[in-house]
């Protein structure tokens, strides 16, 4: 697994600058290539399948995201992912939840990754620290 390092567009780690300063990266990109399956890092469920921003038909409309849900209520994020689960389906590490979506169609010269983040009652925390304790 490796993080994205900086490029035009930013860095991937935790805690990375973002909007010039006005707020933080809250999860890491873990670089991939397009088309790439992107698994489970835990078991759960699948709780949401979702569109990362507006869908006003912009040209960032077709992103998507899949939440799973783990049996101690942390729901694992992983944006930027084509789908190939369903809501309620049961998932387990390792499994596939999708492949990765090709992000130089928006973003030019961008790191080809997907965005990874952990929410634990209701804070997102630091995933490349969640891996270590794993």
């Amino acid at each position: 697994m490796k993080i994205r390092g900086l490029d035009s567009w930013g860095e991937g780690h935790y805690g990375a600058s973002r909007d010039g300063g006005k707020r933080k990266h809250l999860g890491i990109d873990i670089v991939n290539h397009v088309n790439e399956a992107v698994c489970a890092y835990e078991n759960g469920r699948v709780t949401k399948i979702g569109y990362p921003y507006n869908q006003d038909g912009g040209e960032k409309a077709f992103y998507r995201y899949i939440e799973i849900t783990c049996t101690d209520d942390t729901r694992h994020r992983y944006f930027y992912v084509d789908p190939l689960v369903q809501v309620e389906q049961v998932v387990e590490k390792g499994d596939i939840l999708g492949s990765a979506q090709d992000l130089g169609i928006v973003y030019p010269g961008i790191t080809q990754h997907f965005h990874w983040e952990i929410i634990v009652r209701g804070r997102r925390i630091d995933p490349s620290g969640y891996i270590k304790q794993r």
